[in-house]
């Protein structure tokens, strides 16, 4: 891997996602999260497009994914009446 070439793709503080193929950098993304900055632990969500990172957050502390489905379920377990009919 050609870290030259790293150091200068990556020349600015920031959270990166770097794709590594065989050693070769396939691609570099710098994510624009100021919360990462200020927050350097958590959860973060990151889209891909074709393999290559296009773009992501950190989510809060008090924020989580999970499908509408599981969402649900557990609605139901709980005895939400909301989630007895769709």
């Amino acid at each position: 891997m050609d870290f030259k070439k790293l150091r200068k793709i990556i020349n600015k503080d920031g959270l990166y996602a770097v794709r590594v193929e065989n050693g070769e950098i396939i691609s570099c993304y710098c994510i624009h999260c100021s919360r990462a900055l200020q927050q350097p632990s958590g959860a973060m969500l990151i889209y891909l497009l074709n393999g290559h990172v296009t773009d992501g957050f950190m989510l809060r502390e008090d924020e989580f994914v999970t499908s509408l489905r599981t969402l649900k379920e557990i609605g139901l377990k709980a005895g939400f009446s909301a989630f007895e009919d769709d």
